[in-house]
């Protein structure tokens, strides 16, 4: 009985136990419903403001709409009765009791609760996503899935849907200072406008799809670490694990990356590279911008995200695929040190970055080999850098926790990308964004002709563009008034470009309709007459740019296609391009940038070398090679059609200068560091083992272009000589070598015409001191030629065409040639990401500074050439009326650099003794020919000199005691000459005959020092006649030319044609 007993009582205490341990969970229950109520409610409540405004069109939001309102009504009604329950009653117990009463269960009702609130949330999801509503999220506990971002935006910024950047940026800061990430407010702004794509405000959404991964504090220190860390150019090596050497046969290319990465970003980044393996390039290596004839390729069809990746990782070479599956383990000097995985994430930074190689986890021996925790092979995800890292692997017990989840460092990553890409994508997203910035308007030329559209289209664009902008920037009058300003420029303006673009006899080929563009051209001219008016009426200046219209937006809708091309190319930023080889063996990679003279020179001597040791990449957004030099003689008669005249003889395409050892890529440079260059606004990424700068220089006419196609400069060079023909006067700026020969090749040409030039200085080519008394006879015996000297242009009016000058005179001009000097191309230096080592060599002039070998100083594989190359290495004139020689930009000093620049390369790799220039060696001076028509010109050599160049076949036609008592002589020989040499440059650049012919012409350049060359016997005159230093210690360098003298010095001649 007593065992009974203590039975019973033993059941009956347990049941007691049980029973107050279920009432005390219901009261507690009980004691959470209010707030959770609460909570309910304030959510019903932001749901109301959210949904205001759907549209009710589309079947799916209606739907969700419809569940939305059936689990607000049940939810509504259950608070409602929770809430008064809370009020009425004091306490968990009575409102359990109260509840039970009435029967009902305090843990049912908060189930239910919590079941209602959450249903309620996953119809609210599905809306966000059917309607993309971002702005209509007004709670950062709403939609943000980080505790910490969800916390940060409560606490900032409450119930607002949108910041600004800058407040975002200030509360980030204060998050930053209290955590102890040190991120100052500056840079904090800039990384949050980097990573919202240049936005002035970020709502509660887009702030989370970057602050959702990982913790506020350290996202931003890694943000801010990211962004002012340089770019790496790191190449995918992949080794063999049991020969411990790189793997010849797999040739996985470069990537980008920053020198304080980690191994574990360097993994991911690896991972998303590989997928790029797949991807097709075309024969000049730039896929959307060659000049080939091809059939245009089908759009791709749209495919899910995933089908996307997995059609991506089908796509990757078979051989390629472990990497895009991240199958590899790290290691350390070449195979020596194994890196664990959970060792990735501490070791970041150069020092680990340049000693890493990579062996595929399948030549591990077993006992290395990461063990899989999951599935076999995950898909690597290109879009998220968190998911597309490493699967938990780990070699033994020792890496069992490898996979240590997303870090910071990987979202700042994957932040920085994704807004790069951005960015590039939002300066081409559409036509008025993309023509207002160079190097996306110089990309939009090039996809227009990839897309068979006149290059032509874009100018238009472009010129009525920069009207409009410069319309809208005068004030605007009242109501009813004109304002004369805006008035002359638009009628200027338009008239000038109907003219030239919509007119029946303009040269140029727009896509717009023979109906639009005759309307457009008559309007215009109509309504600029009734401008000329003494009381003009109000609205004719919109009256001009409404008949601009038509044409503008037929133009505009053909280049569609050219954007859609130029979008594709920008939605893939710092993408390094594959060298292409034709060999097994790897060959020397070289880049040119520029394709002027020495440009063109080295590229096809590096092509071709007899051993075919080189593969070369040129950079220059056009696709052809000019010779400069004739376009005095051809400006005002480009010939009969681009294959035929005299344009068609002085230039190239590159097609022809570069072989199957190298290929040509269309684009501006943008930046250039150690090993690689930047081109193009999408940034695209060239490496490089020797890069060769040949930039060129610029003028201020259009004697130099960077168009992409030889089409548009013939009927652009058309245009201009029909300008020419149709004007009365022509005005030319500046008497140096380009100025006399625009001059009288123009005077010449039209002898009914008058042409005024106009010197800054006392003398006609103040560089060659007996020239000015010749020349100005010549022009007095044309009878057309108005001659100016001390006297500057300091106005212009290009709308009304006239120009004053300081001595108060008025030049009435139809076309205006500017001939004052030139600047070199070496903007790139200056751009933010540019070695800062490499900027340094700038001059203050803006030329490069350089060794003895035309290396940039402190790097061994980085060379200069042609006009951007400082000026002690140029040869000097003679001695001018100044007192002072001049450095002479030509093309034959051109070709001296190229061919140093050749032979050091070639030099370099087997180890011999480098060529050098030294400038000091020039006892003669640079013989020049100066074109004064078709029919004379002006040789300048030196008396001793001369003899040499008529044996060599240059007959300048003049007794050479001419030479040796002035140093220059009129003659009917020069245009010839002139022609000839030209000639002869041109074919330099494509056939081996003539291209040995000119190096060898340039071995024999006195400034030449060359250790491993037979010594040559001295010029005549080398032992002190003409101021020859030949055999003597180098001279110190000319002193810098005075004020005064630079006055007389408008321009050098123009020696190259390149970027």
């Amino acid at each position: 009985m007593a065992d009974v007993i203590a039975a019973v009582t033993v059941d009956l205490a347990y049941a007691l136990h049980a029973m107050c341990k279920e009432i005390n969970a219901r009261i507690r229950a009980a004691e959470h419903l209010p707030s959770t109520a609460k909570r309910c409610s304030r959510l019903i409540n932001q749901i109301d403001n959210m949904i205001d405004g759907c549209s009710m069109e589309d079947r799916r939001i209606t739907v969700i709409l419809e569940n939305i309102h059936m689990c607000m009504e049940e939810l509504e009604k259950l608070v409602e009765r929770l809430i008064r329950l809370g009020g009425s009653t004091g306490g968990g117990v009575c409102i359990c009791l109260t509840l039970a009463g009435r029967g009902k269960d305090a843990l049912n009702a908060e189930e239910e609760l919590e079941r209602c609130e959450s249903e309620l949330r996953k119809h609210l999801e599905s809306l966000v996503q059917a309607t993309q509503l971002h702005t209509y999220s007004s709670r950062a506990s709403n939609k943000l899935k980080q505790v910490d971002s969800r916390r940060f935006w409560d606490e900032h910024f409450g119930d607002q849907r949108e910041v600004s950047v800058t407040a975002l940026a200030q509360a980030l800061r204060h998050e930053c200072d209290n955590k102890g990430g040190g991120v100052d407010v500056d840079t904090a702004t800039g990384i949050c406008k980097t990573c919202f794509s240049g936005g002035d405000v970020v709502t509660v959404l887009s702030f989370g799809e970057v602050f959702n991964q990982a913790s506020i504090p350290e996202t931003m220190k890694e943000l801010a670490k990211r962004a002012n860390a340089a770019s790496h150019l790191f190449k995918v090596t992949v080794y063999d694990y049991e020969a411990r050497k790189p793997d010849r046969s797999l040739d996985a290319g470069f990537l980008m990356c920053r020198d304080t990465d980690s191994l574990k970003v360097l993994r991911s980044q690896v991972i998303t590279h590989a997928l790029t393996l797949g991807e097709e390039e075309s024969s000049d290596d730039d896929s959307e911008f060659d000049y080939d004839d091809e059939p245009k390729k089908a759009a791709p069809q749209w495919e899910k995200p995933r089908h996307r990746r997995q059609s991506a990782l089908d796509a990757v070479p078979p051989e390629y695929q472990f990497l895009a599956y991240g199958d590899f383990t790290f290691f350390l000097d070449e195979c020596e040190t194994r890196v664990r995985r959970k060792q990735e994430r501490d070791l970041a930074g150069l020092s680990y970055i340049d000693r890493v190689s990579i062996v595929r986890d399948d030549d591990l021996p077993d006992s290395l080999k990461p063990k899989k925790k999951g599935a076999s092979k995950a898909l690597a995800d290109a879009d998220s850098a968190w998911e597309k890292s490493s699967q938990g692997t780990s070699v033994g017990d020792d890496d069992e926790d490898a996979d240590q989840g997303t870090g910071s460092e990987d979202v700042a990553e994957a932040i920085m990308r994704k807004a790069a890409e951005a960015a590039a994508a939002a300066a081409c997203k559409d036509i008025a964004t993309a023509i207002r910035t160079a190097s996306v308007l110089m990309g939009l030329r090039i996809a227009a002709k990839k897309c068979r559209i006149p290059e032509e289209s874009v100018s238009f664009l472009v010129e009525i563009d920069q009207l409009r902008q410069a319309a809208e920037a005068i004030a605007p009058t009242s109501a009813g008034a004109v304002s004369m300003p805006r008035l002359r420029l638009v009628k200027a303006s338009a008239t000038n470009i109907a003219e030239r673009f919509l007119s029946e006899e303009t040269q140029y080929k727009l896509p717009v309709s023979k109906e639009s563009a005759a309307a457009a051209y008559k309007t215009i001219q109509r309504t600029a007459t009734l401008a000329d008016d003494p009381d003009p009426l109000p609205g004719l200046d919109h009256g001009i740019l409404e008949a601009l219209r038509g044409p503008f937006d037929e133009v505009e809708a053909a280049l569609a296609p050219a954007l859609a091309v130029l979008k594709e190319k920008n939605s893939s930023v710092n993408h390094v391009v594959r060298s292409k080889q034709n060999s097994d063996a790897p060959k020397h990679r070289v880049v040119v940038l520029g394709g002027g003279f020495a440009g063109a020179m080295t590229v096809f001597n590096l092509c071709n070398d007899p051993e075919e040791r080189f593969h070369v990449t040129l950079i220059d957004p056009k696709n052809y090679w000019e010779d400069p030099t004739q376009q005095p003689m051809t400006l005002p008669d480009p010939g009969e059609s681009v294959t035929q005249g005299r344009l068609a003889n002085a230039t190239v395409p590159f097609s022809k200068i570069v072989n199957k050892n190298g290929k040509h890529i269309a684009g501006l440079a943008m930046s250039i560091s150690k090993t690689h260059v930047e081109v193009g606004s999408e940034r695209m990424v060239i490496p490089f083992d020797t890069l060769v700068v040949n930039t060129g220089s610029a003028y201020n006419s259009n004697i130099k272009v960077v168009n992409p196609t030889l089409d548009y400069r013939y009927r652009q060079m058309k245009a201009e000589a029909n300008i020419i023909k149709n004007s009365e006067t022509i005005l030319v700026i500046g008497a140096g070598l380009v100025g006399t020969e625009m001059t009288s090749n123009v005077a010449t040409k039209y002898p009914e015409k008058k042409v005024i030039i106009c010197q800054a200085g006392p003398y006609i080519l103040p560089r060659v001191p007996e020239a000015h008394d010749k020349v100005t006879a010549f022009w007095e015996s044309l009878g057309n030629v108005e001659v100016h000297l001390n006297e500057r242009v300091i106005e212009f009016d290009d709308m009304l065409q006239e120009y004053k000058t300081d001595k108060g005179n008025i030049f009435n001009a139809g076309k205006v040639i500017r001939a004052t000097g030139y600047k070199p191309n070496t903007d790139f230096f200056k751009d933010a990401n540019t070695d800062p080592a490499i900027a340094a060599a700038l001059d203050e002039k803006g030329f490069v500074k350089c060794d003895p070998n035309l290396r940039l100083h402190g790097f061994s594989n980085i060379y200069v050439s042609g006009d951007i190359v400082e000026d002690k290495y140029f040869g000097k004139t003679g001695v001018t009326r100044s007192g002072e020689r001049f450095p002479e930009r030509l093309a034959a000093v051109a070709g001296s650099h190229s061919y140093v620049v050749t032979i050091n390369i070639k030099r370099t790799i087997t180890g011999e003794t480098l060529a050098s220039m030294d400038a000091s060696r020039d006892p003669f001076g640079q013989p020049v020919e100066i074109s004064l028509g078709l029919e004379k010109g002006l040789a300048v050599v030196h008396g001793d000199l001369a003899p040499l160049y008529v044996g060599m076949g240059f007959d300048f036609g003049v007794d050479n005691e001419e030479f040796v008592k002035y140093g220059c002589a009129i003659s009917q020989n020069v245009p010839g000459l002139k022609d000839y040499i030209s000639d002869l440059c041109a074919k330099a650049t494509y056939i081996p005959e003539a291209h040995e012919g000119m190096r060898q012409f340039g071995a024999m350049d006195p400034k030449l020092l060359d250790p491993l060359a037979p010594p040559m016997p001295p010029p005549p005159g080398a032992d002190g006649a003409g101021g020859g230093e030949a055999d003597q210690a180098p001279a110190d360098p000319a002193p810098e030319p005075t004020e005064e003298a630079k006055a007389d010095v408008p321009e050098a001649a123009p020696a190259e044609a390149e970027e």
